[in-house]
């Protein structure tokens, strides 16, 4: 039977629980977490992949819209699994770049 966990204890990193006293404490070990996973945050950074349905509510746009302004930007997608089951994504680093590239408008 498990105990019962204290409303002050926050999930920390998955790898167990830390009782926050202040704000400036819990940013203390959220910084700490994140270095410590860093490194594999990177990596997995490098394989992550997103959906044109994603895409396009991000761009509030169409999927066509979307899969064309990808075309034009050169972003080619990447096929995970073949046949009716298979998955079309794109590279997250790659959708991520060319949004930051594109003028901004208020």
């Amino acid at each position: 039977m498990q105990k019962p966990v204290p409303a002050s204890t926050v999930p920390c990193g998955g790898k167990g629980k830390f009782v926050v006293k202040n704000a400036a404490e819990y940013k203390t070990e959220q910084s700490r977490i994140s270095d410590e996973v860093g490194e594999k945050a990177v990596a997995f950074d490098e394989f992550r992949t997103i959906s044109l349905k994603s895409i396009a509510e991000l761009l509030d746009a169409t999927r066509s819209s979307a899969r064309r302004w990808l075309k034009q930007a050169g972003i080619r997608p990447i096929a995970l699994g073949r046949g009716p089951k298979g998955a079309i994504r794109y590279r997250w680093l790659d959708v991520q770049a060319w949004l930051e590239s594109r003028e901004h408008v208020d």
